[in-house]
């Protein structure tokens, strides 16, 4: 019996294992790649974790709540600028009634620059 492939097995598996990256690749998301600590990684990783429970924070994702409108919606929401929407995200989350938290304020410009970071040219709202 020739024993050379089964010594040889553990030297092949050994060669198999992936290394980490030094400097690992930006993380990559459904609507773009975002580097690590920019504006839009912090605001997508804020929307997932704090939003996402009444809101599609993704593009083609549905609103876990009905009412709520997806994050897609609102950034190709007709002239709607990084302004007007910082504003609104200020000011719409304070309804005790409908939301259960305000969005700090350190946590705005992150959000809006995600946001915008959905809208599209090819926008059609959903039937």
């Amino acid at each position: 019996m020739n024993r050379t492939p089964i010594l040889i097995l553990p030297a092949l598996l050994a060669a198999c294992q992936i290394a980490p990256a030094e400097n690992p690749a930006p993380a990559t998301y459904g609507s773009g790649v975002f580097e690590r600590d920019t504006a839009e990684y912090r605001g997508q990783k804020f929307a997932r974790n704090r939003c996402s429970d009444c809101h599609a924070v993704e593009p083609l994702q549905l609103s876990p709540n009905p009412s709520a409108p997806s994050f897609v919606d609102v950034a190709n929401t007709p002239g709607l600028s990084r302004e007007s929407l910082a504003t609104w995200l200020k000011t719409t989350h304070d309804f005790p009634s409908e939301m259960y938290f305000e969005i700090p304020e350190e946590h705005i410009d992150d959000l809006v620059a995600y946001m915008l970071t959905l809208q599209t040219a090819d926008y059609e709202p959903a039937i």
